[in-house]
């Protein structure tokens, strides 16, 4: 699996974050110190990523079942109605 290049406008600020990091020695280049925070950001979304893909699952099983196969609530709850409000406007 290759690279891809990708372009990519910054604010200032972040420009300027990015630029001290390579100054500070921490990173070689923009683009190795940008490489490296979206592999950490990456990283970060993945547990979302997977709460959604289960809720997303539910929301399935709930159709199929025309029930809801556990009780939840909370923030899931609000989720799951969210995701489930989406797809009933597709």
């Amino acid at each position: 699996m290759g690279t891809q290049v990708v372009p990519l406008r910054l604010d200032k600020e972040a420009l300027e974050i990015i630029d001290e990091l390579v100054k500070m020695g921490l990173f070689n280049s923009r683009s190795e110190a940008l490489r490296e925070l979206v592999k950490t950001g990456a990283k970060e979304y993945e547990k979302r990523i997977s709460i959604v893909k289960a809720a997303e699952r539910l929301i399935e099983m709930e159709r199929k079942k025309g029930k809801i196969p556990l009780q939840i609530g909370g923030g899931l709850e609000e989720l799951l109605s969210a995701r489930r409000d989406e797809r009933v406007g597709d």
